[in-house]
């Protein structure tokens, strides 16, 4: 499962990717999608990450219930400084990182729209021992913050497919202290 800290830096690094599948574009055009995204300016940011929907295939419906009940009761809400020169770097590091810790498995971006600041975003990742998934986001990037939803499915073989569905916004708070 993706640790609540790390989904700032997947949001907008999974920024780069299609909502329809395609062939895999390769890292010359996921890098020219990403040059279309603003550049966070400096200072501190709120991150709110809010679940909206879970399935589990292989969970008791009870359980599922309480797993949403628990996103929808608290959502996680943390602070981070975006320094000028993470600022300056923009998520290509972040966007290399994610393809390279996937795991042992390998992660590709299919279609990556970029429209002003809409997006709309899918990337592929294909584990080991047969389990992978996709993550669609779709949602607006501005340089104060960003406002995305992010639809999972995972085959994560042993329990089955998993669903997810969650709220990720972070918007401008002021500057760091």
């Amino acid at each position: 499962m993706i640790s609540r800290c790390a989904v700032p830096f997947l949001v907008l690094a999974l920024a780069a990717c299609g909502s329809e599948a395609e062939e895999p574009k390769s890292p010359e055009e996921v890098q020219a999608e990403i040059e279309k995204l603003p550049t966070q300016t400096p200072g501190l940011y709120r991150i709110t990450t809010k679940l909206l929907d879970v399935d589990v295939a292989d969970l008791a419906p009870e359980q599922a219930d309480m797993m949403k009940q628990k996103g929808d009761l608290k959502p996680d809400v943390s602070e981070q400084c975006v320094t000028q020169e993470e600022s300056d770097k923009g998520v290509k590091d972040v966007v290399k990182g994610i393809s390279e810790a996937s795991g042992g498995g390998s992660c590709s971006f299919s279609k990556f729209a970029v429209d002003g600041s809409e997006l709309d975003s899918v990337m592929t990742c294909e584990g080991p021992l047969g389990s992978g998934g996709d993550v669609a986001i779709a949602g607006t990037v501005e340089d104060t913050g960003f406002d995305l939803v992010m639809d999972m499915k995972i085959d994560a073989s042993v329990m089955g497919e998993i669903a997810m569905k969650m709220n990720v916004k972070s918007e401008r708070i002021g500057d760091c202290p």
